[in-house]
């Protein structure tokens, strides 16, 4: 009988110790939200001159990006990163040259800047310059010369031209331009003004030129 009672009596204990035995529960984790990217624009259409933009980033809060450009000409200036909603605020350089696009990545994704034909007149130029009436026999009958046209501010501009058959070399000097007339003074022997009509597209010229009792024509293009 007293075994019998030890049985029950360790029984009981044991039936006891697994019923104050607690349940522990976990909270599952909700899952970080993922961040979508939208943009204002994807393609911008700009000026040849120096021109200023903007893209609009539309993000949830906490979602990080960045900005980087592909292209030389064009220049972050503020929003390179940013977290939520932002701002890229970019430069486009002048273009010298034919319409050209580049890229910008932007969260993620492509911002192609497409930027029209800048003023063909800036760039390398070659000619030719031929001799008429009053000009010493000395001098060739016709002399080749180049130059680079270049802004020096938003009013200005200037060439620098060689002339290398009468010792002419990386002159810099002021260009006047009035729509399609072009002026520049040249000091050889005596000051010679060389005057010239630019074609439409600015990309060829033909005109006159004298100086000291000489003068001639001349002729040149866009390398």
């Amino acid at each position: 009988m007293r075994r019998l009672s030890s049985v029950l009596a360790v029984i009981a204990i044991v039936t006891m110790g697994a019923c104050s035995k607690t349940n522990s529960t976990t909270t599952p984790t909700s899952p970080t939200p993922s961040c979508t990217y939208t943009l204002t624009s994807t393609a911008l259409n700009v000026a040849g001159l120096s021109a200023t933009a903007s893209i609009g980033v539309n993000a949830g809060t906490g979602c990080a990006w960045t900005a980087s450009s592909n292209a030389s000409f064009i220049t972050i200036t503020s929003g390179t990163s940013g977290s939520g909603n932002g701002t890229v605020n970019i430069n486009v350089a002048e273009n010298a040259g034919d319409a050209r696009s580049g890229t910008l990545t932007v969260a993620g994704q492509t911002v192609t800047i497409n930027q029209a034909i800048g003023d063909q007149l800036y760039g390398n130029w070659a000619g030719t310059i031929v001799k008429g009436s009053g000009c010493p026999s000395a001098l060739p009958a016709s002399v080749a010369w180049t130059g680079t046209v270049r802004r020096t501010s938003a009013a200005s501009s200037e060439i620098v031209i060689s002339i290398p058959a009468v010792g002419v070399s990386n002159l810099p000097i002021p260009l006047i331009v009035n729509g399609n007339s072009l002026q520049l003074f040249v000091p050889l022997d005596a000051l010679y003004t060389f005057n010239a009509t630019l074609a439409n597209d600015h990309r060829s010229l033909t005109g006159t030129f004298s100086g000291g009792g000489c003068s001639g024509s001349w002729t040149g293009a866009r390398s």
